[in-house]
């Protein structure tokens, strides 16, 4: 250690980051978002292997910029791309699902909010609390060739199943194998969004599950042997996730979309209805009709 330095320096240097409060995000001028660009229908960042200097586009980024603008004129918004897992690694850069921790990009500052649309679950709730951004049914997205062949949850029994790694839906596909499928378990195969889309596409793979906002840009833009078949599971939260103790950030957050939902005009929906051809509030009203 260089005994030259000044002592804020030497203090700034030995002593870790510290997690953020909205007071310290006001104070600084800087909203600090960590965002998974797992799918072109939620974010995209070039170039693709990028960490702090990333370009985002899609509507993940435009959301969070959005926000960053109603906490203030001169608030900044500084990004850094991560892996999907990342959001809930332990200080050993693990994922325990049945331990209560802070994850560590959120303990250490890195990140003032997870805005990359995560599904609020029980594992997750030990870690992290959640700003609702809009109600979800997961859907089966299936290979046509099987049209006609699914009517329900109970018809994929058996089948081959793409999903990604500590999410949702593998999280639902390993509960249901335990329960209604021990009989006749989905195999599961654990990759990517964009891999098991292709593998659907593909027919390696007889479905996925998908998010309903990914699942309506997915057959509506990308792949063309690939439909959605129902939902499946619970009606769910999609939303934010940030720190237990970050309560005021959590409440600016849930006034900011509380705003925005009021009005077909709003920036949010503006953002979504070019992206998806349907609005956010649109898509609330669809998600809470599904039986």
């Amino acid at each position: 250690m260089n005994p030259s330095l000044p002592l804020a320096l030497l203090l700034a240097l030995t002593l870790p980051a510290q997690a953020r409060p909205l007071s310290e995000i006001i104070k600084t001028r800087e909203l600090r978002a960590c965002i998974v660009p797992y799918h072109p229908s939620s974010a995209t960042a070039t170039p693709a292997d990028c960490r702090e200097k990333c370009h985002f586009t899609g509507p993940v980024y435009d959301e969070v910029a959005a926000f960053a603008r109603h906490l203030g004129k001169h608030i900044q918004l500084k990004t850094l791309r991560v892996e999907w897992d990342e959001q809930f690694y332990d200080q050993n850069g693990k994922v325990d699902r049945e331990a209560s921790y802070t994850p560590k990009l959120l303990a250490n500052g890195s990140c003032d909010v997870f805005p990359s649309r995560l599904t609020k679950n029980a594992w997750r709730l030990k870690k992290m609390d959640f700003v609702t951004l809009f109600p979800n049914r997961m859907m089966v997205v299936a290979n046509v060739a099987l049209k006609g062949r699914l009517q329900s949850a109970s018809h994929l029994a058996g089948l081959r199943a793409a999903v990604l790694d500590n999410s949702s839906y593998s999280t639902w596909l390993l509960e249901q194998n335990q329960k209604r499928y021990s009989a006749k378990p989905v195999r599961v195969a654990l990759m990517s969004v964009e891999d098991s889309l292709r593998a659907v596409d593909a027919g390696k793979a007889d479905f996925t599950l998908l998010d309903s906002d990914i699942a309506i840009w997915t057959t509506r833009h990308q792949f063309k042997h690939a439909y959605v078949a129902f939902p499946v599971g619970d009606k769910d939260e999609v939303g934010w996730a940030m720190r237990k103790e970050d309560q005021d950030l959590q409440a600016a957050a849930a006034a900011f979309f509380a705003q925005q939902k009021q009005s077909e005009n709003s920036e949010l929906n503006r953002i979504w209805t070019p992206h998806y051809g349907l609005s956010l509030s649109r898509l609330i009203t669809l998600v809470n009709s599904t039986q």
